[in-house]
Protein backbone atom coordinates (compact mmCIF):
# COMPACT_ATOMS: atom_id res chain seq x y z
CA UNK A 1 0.00 0.00 0.00
CA UNK A 2 1.14 3.52 -0.69
CA UNK A 3 1.75 5.80 2.28
CA UNK A 4 -0.71 8.43 1.07
CA UNK A 5 -3.42 5.78 0.69
CA UNK A 6 -2.79 4.44 4.18
CA UNK A 7 -2.95 7.95 5.64
CA UNK A 8 -6.28 8.64 3.92
CA UNK A 9 -7.79 5.33 5.08
CA UNK A 10 -6.67 5.83 8.68
CA UNK A 11 -7.73 9.47 8.85
CA UNK A 12 -11.27 8.35 7.96
CA UNK A 13 -11.52 5.97 10.91
CA UNK A 14 -13.48 6.61 14.07
CA UNK A 15 -13.58 4.74 17.37
CA UNK A 16 -15.10 5.88 20.66
CA UNK A 17 -16.53 9.34 21.34
CA UNK A 18 -13.78 11.95 21.67
CA UNK A 19 -11.10 9.60 20.33
CA UNK A 20 -9.17 10.99 17.37
CA UNK A 21 -7.05 8.81 15.06
CA UNK A 22 -4.54 10.66 12.88
CA UNK A 23 -1.91 9.31 10.52
CA UNK A 24 1.04 11.27 9.14
CA UNK A 25 3.87 10.50 6.76
CA UNK A 26 7.06 9.19 8.39
CA UNK A 27 9.00 8.37 5.22
CA UNK A 28 11.55 11.06 5.97
CA UNK A 29 12.79 8.62 8.62
CA UNK A 30 11.74 5.13 7.45
CA UNK A 31 10.69 3.73 4.09
CA UNK A 32 6.93 3.14 3.75
CA UNK A 33 6.34 4.33 7.32
CA UNK A 34 3.62 6.38 8.92
CA UNK A 35 3.00 7.59 12.45
CA UNK A 36 -0.42 6.92 13.92
CA UNK A 37 -1.39 9.21 16.78
CA UNK A 38 -4.44 8.48 18.88
CA UNK A 39 -5.72 11.23 21.17
CA UNK A 40 -8.22 10.02 23.74
CA UNK A 41 -9.94 11.02 26.98
CA UNK A 42 -8.95 9.24 30.17
CA UNK A 43 -8.93 9.70 33.91
CA UNK A 44 -5.87 10.75 35.87
CA UNK A 45 -4.74 7.46 37.40
CA UNK A 46 -2.42 8.88 40.06
CA UNK A 47 -2.52 6.70 43.17
CA UNK A 48 -3.69 9.52 45.43
CA UNK A 49 -6.81 9.93 43.27
CA UNK A 50 -7.87 6.26 43.67
CA UNK A 51 -10.42 4.83 43.66
CA UNK A 52 -12.66 7.57 42.22
CA UNK A 53 -10.29 9.12 39.65
CA UNK A 54 -12.48 12.19 39.16
CA UNK A 55 -9.90 14.22 37.21
CA UNK A 56 -10.39 13.93 33.46
CA UNK A 57 -7.45 14.36 31.10
CA UNK A 58 -6.71 14.12 27.39
CA UNK A 59 -3.82 11.88 26.54
CA UNK A 60 -2.34 10.24 23.46
CA UNK A 61 -0.27 7.40 22.10
CA UNK A 62 1.84 7.29 18.95
CA UNK A 63 2.83 4.24 16.96
CA UNK A 64 4.99 3.91 13.85
CA UNK A 65 3.66 1.52 11.22
CA UNK A 66 5.17 0.24 7.98
CA UNK A 67 2.44 -0.02 5.37
CA UNK A 68 4.26 -1.35 2.30
CA UNK A 69 2.82 -4.87 2.60
CA UNK A 70 -0.68 -3.83 3.76
CA UNK A 71 -4.04 -3.98 2.10
CA UNK A 72 -7.00 -2.13 3.63
CA UNK A 73 -8.03 -4.97 5.93
CA UNK A 74 -4.52 -5.63 7.26
CA UNK A 75 -4.09 -1.90 7.82
CA UNK A 76 -7.32 -1.79 9.83
CA UNK A 77 -6.11 -4.80 11.78
CA UNK A 78 -2.92 -2.93 12.70
CA UNK A 79 -5.04 -0.03 13.94
CA UNK A 80 -7.19 -2.45 15.95
CA UNK A 81 -3.99 -3.82 17.51
CA UNK A 82 -2.95 -0.29 18.45
CA UNK A 83 -6.35 0.37 20.04
CA UNK A 84 -6.05 -2.86 22.05
CA UNK A 85 -2.60 -1.77 23.27
CA UNK A 86 -4.11 1.50 24.48
CA UNK A 87 -7.00 -0.25 26.23
CA UNK A 88 -4.54 -2.68 27.86
CA UNK A 89 -2.28 0.19 28.94
CA UNK A 90 -5.21 1.95 30.60
CA UNK A 91 -6.34 -1.25 32.34
CA UNK A 92 -2.86 -1.68 33.79
CA UNK A 93 -2.99 1.85 35.21
CA UNK A 94 -6.31 1.30 36.97
CA UNK A 95 -5.94 -2.29 38.22
CA UNK A 96 -4.98 -1.66 41.84
CA UNK A 97 -4.77 -3.53 45.13
CA UNK A 98 -6.58 -2.19 48.19
CA UNK A 99 -5.85 -0.69 50.70
CA UNK A 100 -2.66 0.87 49.26
CA UNK A 101 -3.91 1.12 45.67
CA UNK A 102 -0.64 -0.32 44.42
CA UNK A 103 -0.71 -0.97 40.65
CA UNK A 104 1.29 -4.18 40.07
CA UNK A 105 1.43 -3.66 36.28
CA UNK A 106 1.77 0.14 36.24
CA UNK A 107 2.74 0.94 32.63
CA UNK A 108 4.60 4.09 33.71
CA UNK A 109 7.06 2.28 35.96
CA UNK A 110 9.82 -0.04 34.84
CA UNK A 111 8.89 -2.66 37.45
CA UNK A 112 5.24 -2.59 36.30
CA UNK A 113 6.26 -2.86 32.66
CA UNK A 114 8.55 -5.80 33.31
CA UNK A 115 6.02 -7.55 35.56
CA UNK A 116 3.50 -7.33 32.72
CA UNK A 117 5.92 -8.48 30.02
CA UNK A 118 9.35 -9.64 31.24
CA UNK A 119 10.61 -10.00 27.65
CA UNK A 120 9.81 -6.37 26.72
CA UNK A 121 13.28 -4.87 27.04
CA UNK A 122 12.29 -2.05 24.65
CA UNK A 123 9.61 -0.96 27.13
CA UNK A 124 6.82 -0.56 24.58
CA UNK A 125 4.76 1.56 26.98
CA UNK A 126 6.97 4.50 26.04
CA UNK A 127 4.50 5.16 23.18
CA UNK A 128 2.14 6.85 25.64
CA UNK A 129 2.11 10.48 26.77
CA UNK A 130 -0.04 13.27 28.08
CA UNK A 131 -1.15 16.09 25.82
Amino acid sequence: MRVDSAIELINNLCYKPDWKITATDHTNRFESAIIVKIDYPARNSDMELAPDYKEEIMTYATFPLVVAMCDDVSLYRQIADVLMKIECHEMREFLRVRPTYWAPFNPHRVDGMTRWNPADTALSDLHFGIA
